[in-house]
Formats: structure tokens, sequence, C-alpha cells
């Protein structure tokens, strides 16, 4: 018969040998999130010590992707998708550094000042470098979202505590003892400072989800005896319409829910906060900065407090 061409062979036996895939993805996770600690006795850590902000990672290269198209919708020059690979490279160590920061620090509640400064100053540069230009409006913002930053206690990343801050703005504290306690006259700001420095109390895991217009804000709280409870707010959200890095938030309604005797019971009852906080129930979330991986919130009413998801 006729010879068989020549290198015929060689490739019937080349693909005997199953090919081996690309490169490998490196997972993003940095181990270690611990809980707040209060201000007198450490705070015990959460059940899931991961400090990923987001609970699936996301695409390698989506930053730089992203940044790698022009306003247009057209692909850009290679200079120019050479600054954008140099761009999401800076941000990627950035939220490195903070993460790993942040990890030490029980999510900024331990450690000393200098050290959560660097922090502020790590989130203020990632805030500067913010890859997404309406971030209210972006998708981006669904999905389940954990709090690993915060400026001031982990419970405040709820917009209840906004709200609250609102409807108590300007009642001052009549006790004497406390005000010279706590250095302040705001009746608020000194008993939820004296509820900070309860020795058995802990905070745990802190997340955020939304989805299609509804934001549910969950943090884990644990005072001995009683056992942990979950205090759930569930809100409203929709982009504000003159400004695209703002979100309305409406808190609806704060429920706490757990498996200890008394949650339970708490279980069943839902506090109508939405409608006794009245007009206050509506409080402005600043989204300064995100991403696939990191999302910052700023209070509008308090600009000095951050959160880091």
């Amino acid at each position: 018969g006729e010879a068989p061409r020549r290198g015929a062979a060689v490739r019937r036996r080349a693909t005997r040998t199953p090919r081996r895939s690309g490169g490998r993805g490196v997972a993003l996770a940095f181990a270690g999130v611990a809980t707040a600690a209060a201000l007198r006795g450490g705070r015990q850590a959460p059940r899931r010590p991961r400090v990923c902000a987001r609970v699936a990672a996301p695409p390698r290269g989506a930053s730089a992707r992203a940044d790698a198209v022009s306003p247009s919708g057209g692909e850009v020059g290679e200079a120019e998708a050479a600054g954008a690979l140099e761009r999401a490279a800076a941000r990627s160590a950035l939220q490195m550094e903070l993460l790993e920061l942040a990890a030490a620090t029980a999510r900024g509640q331990t450690g000393d000042e200098e050290v959560r400064r660097r922090c502020c100053r790590l989130v203020a540069r990632l805030e500067s470098a913010n890859p997404t230009l309406e971030p209210a409006r972006s998708a981006l913002l669904e999905g389940d979202w954990r709090l690993v930053f915060a400026t001031e206690d982990p419970t405040r990343c709820s917009p209840f505590f906004w709200a609250l801050r609102q409807q108590m703005r300007g009642v001052e504290d009549p006790n004497p003892l406390s005000r010279l306690m706590f250095g302040g006259d705001d009746l608020l700001e000194n008993t939820l400072a004296f509820t900070d420095g309860v020795p058995i109390k802990t905070v745990g895991l802190a997340t955020q989800r939304l989805r299609h217009g509804e934001l549910v804000n969950q943090v884990v709280v644990g005072v001995f005896p009683t056992g942990e409870s979950k205090m759930t707010t569930t809100c409203r959200y929709e982009a504000d319409g003159a400004d695209a890095g703002v979100l309305r938030v409406i808190v609806e309604k704060t429920q706490v829910l757990g498996a200890s005797l008394a949650a339970s019971v708490l279980d069943q009852l839902s506090f109508p906060s939405g409608q006794l906080l009245g007009d206050n129930a509506e409080v402005a979330m600043r989204v300064s900065y995100l991403d696939e991986r990191l999302r910052v919130v700023r209070d509008v009413a308090r600009d000095e407090a951050c959160f880091v998801f």
C-alpha cells in the first residue's frame, strides 16, 4: 500500500498523551479574619475566619480587562492596555496589604493607632483609584459581601444604626457621669460607647447581601450567657438620581435571629424600624470603591466612618 506520510506516526503517538492544562489559578484567599475586640477583654474569633470580601473569587485579570475597554466599548491600544494592567496590579497590591492588616487587627478593632491610620490611608488610596465609574449603578454591587475592616465597631455597618443616629441627632445625655466617662454630650454615642465596652459581648461575622434592590445586613453578636444571635436588618436600596456613587437605602425592619432559647422567642418578632424611624429611615450610602473583590462604603452623614467588604 501507499507509505504513510512523513510524521503521521509521530502525530498518532502524540495524540495518546493527554494534554496538560495551562496554568493553575492562584486562590487569593487571606486566612485569619479576627473579630472585633471589646474595650475590656478579648472577643472570640468568628467561626469562618476567611478574609476574602467576596464569597466567590473573581476571574483572574477581570479588573484589568475592564480597564482595557474604551468608554465607547472598543478595545484600546497596546499602551493603554499596558497601563490598565499596571493600574490593576497596583490596586491588587493595595488590597492585599489592607486585607493582611485588617486580619492582623481584628477588622481594625485592635492594634496600635498607627496601624489603624495606615489602614485608613490604604483605603483612601483605593478610593482614589476606583475603577468603577458609576458604582451605585453597577451590577458588581449584587452578591454576598463580608465585612473585613471598619473604622468603628463592626455592628455599625448596619444601616439601622445610621438611621438611628439621624433620629437621635441633637439628643443630649442627661447623665453627668456618662458625659464625663465618654467625653461627649450625645446620648446615643455615649450609650453605644458603653455597650461596646461590655467585656462579655462578642461580635462575629458581619455580612451584607445585595439582591434586586434588597439589602440584608446581618451581624453575629454574642452575650454571655445567652449565646449568639444574628442582628438582621432588611432594607431597600436604589441608586441616587443625582449622584451615581450614592445609594438611597431605606431601613424596613430589624430582627434578632438565633439558636439560643431567648433568641428563639425573638425570632418570631420583627421590629418595624422603618415605621418608627419615619423620615430618618432613609440614609445615604456612598460606594467609594467597587470592583469584583472589594467594596468600600461610607455613611454620607458621617463621612469619616468607612466599612470595607
